[in-house]
């Protein structure tokens, strides 16, 4: 019989899982249907370097049901250990395309999702998007301040009383795992889905700026944040290849001393 579990890569000490987005998405609506409350983690390069230096966040991003690449630099890395000598087509874009898929399936369903982010424009975009593309999907969100005392339980107690079928949290790598750490046995939802951001996918479907943006006047600054967020991006990535790379000699390093002590 053939296996049909996904091929996991090790990238850092994580094993990613590589698949086609469709059979992703499929594997994503049976944990959305099995038994208690399921987490697929979307690992970036800054959530990488994070496990890489903190073993409590690793751990917990291991006990995940599902892990995915997050980003073009997790995407990259799993794929050259996946694809040796092929050439690789479409990098950077799994995320996207997953959630464009998965949405589809949602708003066919009539599914109920509740987003967490860190900003309120952020939450503002995402509600305008799912509304205007997928209009059979019951749409809540709450904004989560890591600064502000109690902000994490009253969040939880939002989405206890709307009870939605997907919970997005889409906050930064570390406030996400720790959040996740303290709070995920106290939501009653069925499937969480840690992905930092769905920005990147707005921004292909809508090439636009907000409405909201631009009535208040908001432009200049909208284009700056994504520009400083393109930067810390490029930033992680570059400290994440060069991670990579040191592995990948240390491993031959210790292959060749290794052939060494046989001979």
């Amino acid at each position: 019989m053939r296996d049909r579990s996904p091929r996991k890569i090790n990238v850092l000490g994580i094993d990613v899982s590589v698949m086609r987005v469709d059979k992703a998405v499929n594997i994503s609506m049976e944990l959305l249907r099995s038994k208690g409350v399921c987490v697929i983690c979307f690992l970036s390069a800054v959530a990488s370097l994070l496990c890489q230096n903190e073993e409590e966040a690793a751990e917990y991003v291991r006990s995940c049901q599902l892990i995915l690449p997050g980003d073009q630099h997790i995407e990259m890395a799993a794929r050259n250990q996946h694809e040796t000598g092929k050439t690789m087509e479409g990098i950077g874009e799994f995320a996207d395309n997953y959630l464009k898929r998965l949405l589809s399936r949602l708003n066919r369903d009539r599914c109920s999702i509740y987003a967490i982010t860190g900003q309120p424009e952020r939450l503002t975009s995402m509600e305008e998007y799912i509304r205007d593309s997928y209009k059979n999907i019951q749409f809540q969100g709450g904004v989560l301040l890591k600064e502000t005392k109690g902000e994490a339980d009253r969040v939880v107690n939002e989405i206890n009383a709307c009870i939605p079928d997907i919970v997005f949290v889409c906050l930064p790598a570390e406030h996400q795992i720790k959040f996740m750490e303290k709070h995920a046995a106290m939501m009653n939802t069925r499937l969480c889905i840690l992905i930092e951001s769905i920005q990147p996918l707005i921004r292909k479907e809508t090439e636009e700026i907000p409405s909201w943006i631009e009535a208040l006047h908001l432009s200049g600054i909208y284009h700056w944040f994504k520009g400083e967020e393109k930067i810390r991006n490029t930033i992680a990535g570059s400290l994440f290849k060069k991670k990579v790379k040191n592995e990948v000699i240390e491993q031959d390093s210790e292959t060749e001393k290794q052939d060494s002590e046989k001979e």
